[in-house]
């Protein structure tokens, strides 16, 4: 409740400013007129009259809003409402020309004591006024509905977009969060029976194995930034493909290569791991000889490319995005976080084997000193 008073207070406090700056500015024009005609009326009064005209619609513009809120100027029964407007315009309109000929009489009668018959000339009579003033109502009326429509249709985009940002947020997270919940029983599963192998034949490079592990789990855990730095997501590739070797001793080479000056790019975490497990799960587990993975990262104009490829059988078919749960997570993310700007392509090498590419905005790191 305190907020929403706070809220009704903010908006009459607008309200009447609003309504301040235009009867100021018409008194002004007033008091010029009667200067330049060289008038004997009196400025005071003159101006005050002309404040009061629009104070007055400051009291009810209030009303008009709440009639523009139960009836916008939008939705299914948008001509509806447009008739009860309609309705409403004119009495609204007479209510303002009424209010303001009493307020005006009583000013001059009561605060100024003024006898001028010039200034009381100024003032028609109350059929008069609600005849010829309630069609200028009418037109203020109009204009502060659609006041209120632009500012609400404003206010409902922000909000939109900002759920909607808020929205792409959530799922960039629990795509990053299920990624790494696909990571862990993967990397837990097949490095622990690599462990449990290692540890009666060779318990110093079971433990190293073991270290390597808890680090590469750990620094999963430990991802929070959908971005980072292309040189800290390689260090956890080669974390991972430290394991990998393991499993596959001499069967698993591994060349990385990256052009100079792009350690600082920003790329997605956890993007290249993906790939690097598809080039092993379906390139280097498929044969039974020793296999190769080069990841080479260049620049492409303004567009950063990674490139993650293997020496195995290579793809069947084109890329679909239901093929794999950790490529389709790749795609996902690509899309969530750069839109149209970033592209994925998973095709056959020219000389064998197979090229997952990734291509996106590059965007490097500023170094401060």
């Amino acid at each position: 409740m305190e907020r929403a008073l706070r809220s009704d207070g903010l908006r009459l406090a607008v309200i009447w400013l609003g309504w301040s700056a235009v009867g100021i500015l018409f008194a002004v024009r007033t008091l010029i007129a009667l200067k330049l005609r060289g008038g004997s009326l009196p400025p005071v009064p003159m101006a005050s009259i002309e404040l009061v005209y629009w104070y007055v619609w400051a009291l009810l513009t209030p009303l008009v809003i709440r009639i523009a809120t139960r009836f916008p100027l939008s939705g299914p029964k948008l001509i509806r409402h447009i008739c009860y407007h309609a309705m409403f315009s004119p009495v609204i309109g007479a209510i303002h020309a009424a209010t303001e000929n009493f307020l005006c009489v009583a000013l001059l009668k009561y605060v100024f004591r003024t006898q001028n018959a010039e200034l009381w000339k100024t003032i028609p009579p109350l059929p008069v006024s609600i005849f010829f003033y309630s069609f200028n109502g009418i037109v203020i009326y109009w204009v502060i509905v659609g006041l209120y429509q632009a500012i609400h249709f404003y206010q409902a985009s922000v909000e939109k977009e900002t759920k909607a940002a808020q929205l792409q947020a959530q799922l960039v997270n629990s795509e990053l969060e299920n990624l790494k919940s696909q990571l862990h029983p993967h990397f837990l599963f097949n490095s622990l029976n690599a462990i449990g192998i290692l540890m009666r034949e060779n318990v110093e490079a079971a433990s190293d194995l073991l270290l390597s592990l808890g680090d590469l789990l750990r620094m999963a855990l430990d991802r929070r930034e959908h971005e980072i730095t292309l040189e800290k997501e390689l260090e956890f590739v080669q974390k991972y493909l430290q394991i990998e070797q393991t499993r596959f001793n001499d069967r698993l080479r591994v060349t990385i290569d990256v052009a100079a000056g792009l350690e600082s790019a920003f790329v997605p975490s956890l993007i290249v791991q993906p790939l690097v497990e598809n080039s092993i799960k379906h390139g280097i587990s498929a044969r039974s000889s020793a296999g190769e993975i080069a990841i080479q990262v260049k620049r492409i104009g303004s567009s950063l490319q990674i490139k993650v490829c293997d020496d195995g059988p290579g793809t069947q078919a084109e890329f679909a995005p239901r093929d794999g749960i950790g490529l389709h997570n790749v795609v996902s993310r690509l899309k969530q976080l750069y839109g149209n700007d970033a592209d994925f392509h998973l095709t056959n090498a020219s000389g064998g084997g197979c090229e997952a590419t990734i291509i996106l905005p590059l965007r490097l790191r500023v170094v401060t000193r």
